[in-house]
């Protein structure tokens, strides 16, 4: 039987957290190790599109997941090769946006992701990372729906840290309805400044909610770092802009964990509170200072 690739979707519901440089990076990093990625970029703003392969891909048509949704295509018609080994893209435009309405109401509103990898390329790869956009639309619904994994990029401040349990519940609803299977990969603290006293208290904060309900915070803490902006700047990821960079170590750490986690049992990567389910609330309360 041929495999099937690891699809892992990076989600938060608050904009500006890092998503799309967290996409970016991990899939240069697991690239590199010998890895063969996708990246699907299901958000109309094409941040990663741009990342990858530059503006002038976000601008086109053809090659899009606008078009593999208006057409009906699958990874053959839409994907693309990156400058960056073993990646290749399924690039967005800002076209997607208009589809949101159309889409409203169709039977395949929330399989968008899965009717476009319904095909043997798929399996030519080991991981594929969907980068989205803060929101709970239909292009959203369809990534968390294909997933086996989701992970949530934060960085250790009040309102990040606040929106974590409003991105858990959301997610949580669609897990009901649509992919009872998707687990949570865990939490990624980025633009973390270890010399801020208030960076310092919810990073540990997190950290401890984590470990008394069962929420996975991977090892690793991206440092906040002028040369994450400097080389999207350039349109290249952090790991082959500046790669001795701290934050691309990072990266790199948080990658090879990955790997590591997703050859677990699933079991191992379950929640073990002892609670049913986490209440928004009770998160809030305990981030509350």
């Amino acid at each position: 039987m041929a495999k099937r690739p690891i699809i892992i979707t990076v989600a938060n519901q608050k904009g500006g957290v890092g998503k799309t440089t967290t996409v970016a990076n991990l899939a240069a990093c697991l690239g590199e190790s010998g890895k063969n990625i996708l990246v699907i970029d299901c958000d109309y703003q094409a941040n990663v599109t741009s990342l990858l392969c530059g503006d002038a891909v976000a601008k086109q048509k053809e090659k899009s997941f606008t078009n593999a949704i208006k057409s009906d295509l699958t990874l053959d018609r839409v994907a693309i090769g990156t400058p960056i080994k073993n990646v290749d893209l399924v690039p967005s435009n800002r076209e997607l946006d208009d589809l949101r309405e159309q889409l409203v109401g169709q039977p395949n509103q929330f399989r968008l992701v899965d009717s476009m990898i319904d095909c043997e390329r798929s399996k030519s790869y080991d991981i594929i990372l969907i980068d989205t956009h803060p929101s709970l639309d239909c292009f959203f619904q369809s990534a968390i729906a294909a997933s086996h994994y989701f992970i949530i990029p934060l960085f250790p401040e009040a309102d990040s840290s606040r929106g974590l349990a409003h991105q858990l519940q959301a997610i949580e609803k669609i897990k009901r309805y649509l992919n009872q299977s998707l687990k949570f990969l865990g939490c990624a603290v980025v633009k973390y400044d270890r010399y801020n006293a208030t960076h310092q208290k919810f990073e540990k904060l997190i950290r401890q909610f984590a470990k008394d309900n069962g929420i996975s915070v991977f090892k690793s803490n991206v440092p906040n770092s002028q040369s994450v902006a400097a080389a999207a700047a350039h349109g290249l990821p952090l790991f082959h802009y500046k790669p001795e960079s701290p934050a691309a170590v990072a990266y790199n750490s948080m990658a090879k964990e990955i790997v590591r986690l997703i050859k677990e049992p699933i079991t191992k990567l379950a929640p073990r509170s002892k609670k049913k389910g986490m209440a928004t609330h009770e998160l809030e309360v305990a981030l509350d200072f």
